[in-house]
């Protein structure tokens, strides 16, 4: 038979569930904003092709991935 889980567990749970989830939203945001930021420039400096939307777009990938795994890495697999 499995053993229950104490409130230890379900807590440490939790908060692995909100830091991860945090990170995720982060990731979005920055993402989000980046790809917004390239529409507007090539709204105003118009052109055939979409240049700064597919710039600012991975530039603000790589920035997010840049963030997380930085987190990731000083903060290692424990929950804060």
């Amino acid at each position: 038979m499995k053993k229950p889980k104490n409130n230890d567990d379900k807590k440490s749970s939790l908060v692995y569930f909100a830091r991860y989830s945090g990170l995720a939203f982060e990731m979005l945001g920055i993402i989000a904003l980046g790809t917004w930021g390239g529409f507007k420039l090539d709204e105003r400096f118009s052109g055939d092709f979409p240049l700064w939307t597919l710039l600012l777009s991975l530039v603000s990938v790589f920035v997010a991935l840049y963030l997380v795994l930085k987190d990731l890495l000083r903060n290692g697999t424990k929950p804060k």
